[in-house]
């Protein structure tokens, strides 16, 4: 088979996953499609595929991806020439649309049920999957000199990354939410702020329409900035978010020319997931 004739699906379409798609697909395999959350929970917004969900199109690096409502659509984005990203469920996609290839790389860190039967060739990104007994091939994601390697085992339970550490600042970079909740935010991405400044708030979802009319809601909360900075990566306004979950991420370099390029990790991993696809699929 040429490369673009194989169905290839994708788990995810965040950032490690959307860089494995474009890279993927300006190598050929143009039969891509991509499936998400409804409300995506990527933070780099502007290097995820996922923002087709709520803009209805996101293009990243000249590569073009559109939202798929159903399978008749995805067929009309590939013709098109660009990737298709959906909100279908997992089962019934693969049921109808019958992936020859499937790559996991929405990022649990645990497996949620993956196997080698999903599709013909089966690939995760990252830790909590296991080679040769959940899937054909595992690339590493952890940062460091292995980023992007075809590892035959990456084991059972391994630490979640730290984030990269950026003139001595590491978790003081990321923001979390500390309770269930929507997340409202008028800042944007590339916007410059100053340590303690609030970023967003994180209202409970019983108390939305009294925030929205200006209401103060006893179960919000703020988040504010904890170093001085660019807002590298941010959450839409209005998506849900649970405890724990990344909301933002603050660059104290201040302005940079990487807020719209992918990263040297997400390239180093996608070319991973192409030397491991080229091995099993030649």
């Amino acid at each position: 088979m040429d490369s673009g004739d194989y169905r290839l699906l994708i788990r995810g379409a965040g950032e490690l996953a959307s860089a494995t798609a474009g890279h993927l697909f300006s190598q050929g395999f143009t039969r891509i499609l991509m499936l998400e959350r409804r409300y995506p929970k990527a933070i780099r917004r502007q290097v995820c595929f996922s923002e087709a969900i709520l803009d209805g199109r996101q293009t990243i690096q000249g590569i073009r991806a559109s939202f798929a409502r159903n399978l008749e659509e995805v067929e009309r984005i590939h013709a098109a020439g660009e990737i298709a990203v959906s909100v279908m469920g997992l089962d019934e996609t693969v049921a109808n649309w019958q992936p020859d290839i499937f790559i996991e790389a929405a990022m649990l860190r645990r497996n949620w049920g993956l196997t080698r039967e999903l599709a013909p060739v089966v690939i995760a990104l990252g830790p909590g999957y296991v080679a040769k007994r959940d899937c054909h091939a595992v690339v590493e994601t952890f940062r460091g000199p292995d980023v992007g390697a075809v590892l035959d085992d990456t084991g059972d339970e391994l630490e979640d990354e730290p984030p990269a550490e950026i003139m001595g600042y590491a978790e003081e970079r990321v923001l979390k939410a500390i309770r269930d909740g929507i997340f409202f935010t008028q800042k944007n991405i590339g916007d410059i702020v100053e340590r303690g400044e609030r970023v967003g708030t994180v209202v409970s979802v019983y108390g939305v329409e009294e925030f929205r009319k200006g209401v103060p809601v006893d179960a919000s909360y703020a988040v504010t900035a904890r170093i001085a900075g660019v807002i590298r990566g941010l959450l839409r306004d209005g998506v849900p978010v649970k405890a724990g979950d990344r909301i933002a991420d603050i660059d104290p370099r201040g302005r940079t020319d990487d807020l719209d390029h992918i990263s040297d990790k997400s390239r180093r991993v996608a070319e991973g997931v192409h030397e491991a696809l080229l091995g099993l699929v030649a």
